[in-house]
């Protein structure tokens, strides 16, 4: 499946969770699913398998499901299964986490440093970025000491790199 046709689908889960004033549970719901899907084998093999019947698919999902999800996201898990597009869950979830973050003005970013940077050091990095970009950032670290020091942080398409590794590489191409 392209990425549209998911975005077409996680577009149409928000619509109506959002309609709703359900959007924060429709994320927990679609995640847990998820989740469960990729942590489970068994489960991921059945979700996966293009000659098992949707039928049998909605009843394991009824099962597993249906008492632990909100409406919204049980209906939409069944037409996914309906129409064959089980297997892009995950991909669908992502999309949906980006129009919630869009629509809570939440921006995700991955800030890489060299050492591991303090709970502090974080806050002031989602402040200030956060500032720029006028949303609110949330971050996910990761450690890289092949970047030497400073740090490196992707906010969707944008990268910013402060990196030492990087300033060396065009300091030596300018030599």
């Amino acid at each position: 499946m392209s990425s549209a046709v998911g975005r077409r689908y996680a577009r149409a889960l928000f619509d109506v969770a959002s309609e709703r004033g359900r959007i924060d549970q429709a994320e927990a719901d679609l995640g847990a699913i998820v989740q469960a899907v990729e942590q489970n084998a068994d489960l991921s093999k059945i979700m996966h398998h293009p000659h098992i019947a949707a039928d049998a698919k909605i009843k394991l999902v009824d099962e597993l499901f249906k008492d632990h999800v909100g409406e919204e996201s049980y209906n939409f898990l069944s037409v996914l299964i309906q129409n064959g597009r089980e297997a892009e869950l995950a991909e669908i979830y992502r999309s949906f986490v980006k129009l919630a973050n869009d629509a809570r003005g939440i921006a995700e970013a991955i800030v890489t440093s060299a050492k591991p940077l303090t709970s502090e050091e974080q806050a002031e990095l989602a402040e200030k970025f956060g500032q720029t970009l006028n949303k609110k950032l949330r971050l996910t670290s990761v450690v890289d000491p092949s970047i030497l020091g400073g740090i490196v942080i992707k906010i969707g398409d944008r990268l910013y790199d402060g990196s030492l590794k990087t300033k060396l590489e065009t300091f030596a191409h300018q030599a």
